[in-house]
């Protein structure tokens, strides 16, 4: 039996979020399937362009956040 090898199942395999014997036939595949072969390393190519990715925000969203924080904070009242 062919077990058809979808972009969710390679995403998962990059991400080692198979079961080993789910691994292993994605592994086969692989092997067999040169489309998928094919679509496995774009994917992979795709995960390291991400990963080089900076996670943080611009300067202006937290000067923004930070202005809207001190707008709207609570007032300190002194007795």
């Amino acid at each position: 039996m062919t077990k058809t090898i979808t972009q969710d199942n390679l995403i998962r395999y990059i991400y080692n979020e198979l079961s080993a014997e789910e691994a292993s036939l994605i592994e086969e595949a692989l092997k067999a399937d040169w489309e998928s072969k094919e679509l496995y390393e774009q994917l992979l190519d795709s995960k390291s362009q991400l990963d080089k990715v900076a996670l943080q925000p611009k300067k202006i969203l937290i000067d923004t956040i930070l202005a809207y924080s001190r707008d709207t904070a609570p007032m300190e009242h002194s007795l």
